[in-house]
């Protein structure tokens, strides 16, 4: 059952989908976009590099949407394929609604029908924010060759108090570019300063949009079927909303690497793009 939407208000979406079109102007390689039908509804997916290059997917977690992962993207040399998915029902290019129950379970699904559409019998996955918990929850964890959880929601309780909460409350009360960027550079780590397409696109996330804080947390079941398998964990050192510590207790438990970024926040995708893309890369500690 579809009944969840990421807008405030009908019509919303088109608003959101023209930004992300908006933000394809700044990309300086060719840029080839999809649209999956899935049981979520259209999911919106964009590809760079060869076709019989490398696969890496790359699952957008609401901060960002695909077409925002332009830095992310470039890190990736031309024996790869880098393809990258809005989720349908986070802010982007895809479908508006999501599941209103067992929505990992739906997700996870979901993600396998995207790996056959693309015709990808399995590819390395990066999961950002709340993405990071989608990939996670992929139904066949087979098709994956590796898994990068960057800067993961949905794996642990989310922090309560933090730096960002009083930004990110004014932000959504009043999103103008001031705000936005006070907000930001909360999540961030410290000295980061948003280009103009990233302001931009988040300015309009909080007027457009709504919060994403009461998705749920994956299942520890769930995430005991990596157990053994190549997966990093990557998360920024001065992350507001990650209980790092809590992080690190779950890597330890499921003997999955755990790499914390110094000096890095919430926005890994944009303050350390050249480190999630090694990660995908490096071998198994």
């Amino acid at each position: 059952m579809l009944t969840r939407s990421p807008y405030r208000c009908p019509g919303d979406d088109s608003v959101i989908h023209s930004a992300c079109a908006g933000m394809l102007s700044h990309w300086a390689r060719p840029v080839d976009e999809h649209i999956a039908r899935t049981s979520l509804g259209e999911t919106y997916i964009l590809s760079i590099g060869e076709a019989t290059a490398r696969p890496i997917v790359v699952l957008a977690g609401g901060d960002l949407p695909a077409a925002g992962l332009r830095l992310l993207a470039e890190e990736f040399d031309n024996s790869s394929r880098v393809i990258l998915v809005d989720l349908p029902g986070l802010p982007g290019g895809s479908a508006r609604t999501r599941p209103a129950s067992e929505i990992h379970a739906a997700y996870g699904r979901w993600f396998v029908e995207v790996l056959d559409a693309l015709g990808l019998p399995s590819a390395s996955v990066i999961g950002l924010g709340w993405s990071a918990s989608v990939a996670a929850a992929a139904a066949d964890v087979d098709r994956v060759d590796k898994l990068v959880l960057a800067a993961p929601l949905g794996l642990v309780p989310r922090a309560r108090w933090h730096r960002a909460l009083i930004p990110g409350l004014q932000w959504r009360n009043e999103p103008n570019l001031e705000n936005t960027q006070r907000y930001l550079q909360a999540l961030a780590g410290s000295g980061y300063q948003p280009d103009d397409p990233t302001l931009r696109w988040s300015c309009r996330v909080g007027a457009y949009c709504t919060s994403l804080t009461g998705l749920p947390r994956i299942g520890r079941s769930v995430l005991q079927r990596w157990r053994g398998r190549p997966v990093e964990i990557v998360v920024g050192e001065q992350d507001p909303l990650v209980q790092v510590s809590s992080l690190r207790k779950l890597a330890e438990d499921m003997a999955i690497d755990l790499q914390v970024v110094p000096g890095a926040g919430h926005l890994l995708a944009v303050e350390a793009p050249a480190r999630l893309a090694e990660e995908v890369f490096a071998p198994r500690a």
